[in-house]
């Protein structure tokens, strides 16, 4: 269970991120269009590093390059509000992507046990992807393309 916490609360903030609009720097509102970014770059994409507050693919000196670090910051004080500790996280990446038709993003955790996920949301508000199995019923999309 504490597993998926950790991804719980990681998909929250990255949420924000992708949304346009954050609140969860304390004193700040962060406004950056993330994906308009990842436009701007042959590939589409953007990862971001939110331990380290690096990115890949964002505009030099760009809204989203200069938020990063910002939010490396304040992400110790959002998992304790949310009743984990920054420590438990050994990867926080999420890589948005531009597609033709919509805008994407994989989140990928890694905890201190070395157990690593990744999960697909559909949006700005994050949906979690999904596909039908076998029996056609609805499941969550397992991710064949993770943020390394």
């Amino acid at each position: 269970m504490r597993h998926k916490k950790l991804h719980s609360v990681a998909h929250n903030y990255a949420t924000s991120l992708a949304g346009g609009v954050s609140f969860v720097v304390p004193n700040r509102l962060l406004l950056s269009d993330i994906f308009a970014e990842a436009a701007a770059n042959k590939e589409g994409v953007i990862t971001a590093d939110f331990l380290t507050g690096k990115v890949d693919g964002a505009i030099k000196n760009g809204e989203v390059e200069q938020a990063l670090p910002l939010l490396k910051n304040a992400f110790p004080q959002f998992c304790e509000k949310h009743g984990v500790h920054v420590s438990e996280y050994k990867a926080f990446l999420a890589r948005f992507v531009l597609h033709k038709t919509e805008v994407s993003y994989l989140i990928t955790i890694e905890d201190d046990n070395g157990k690593r996920s990744t999960v697909e949301y559909i949006g700005r508000t994050g949906k979690r992807a999904e596909e039908l199995d076998h029996l056609g019923r609805r499941r969550p999309k397992l991710s064949s393309n993770p943020p390394q």
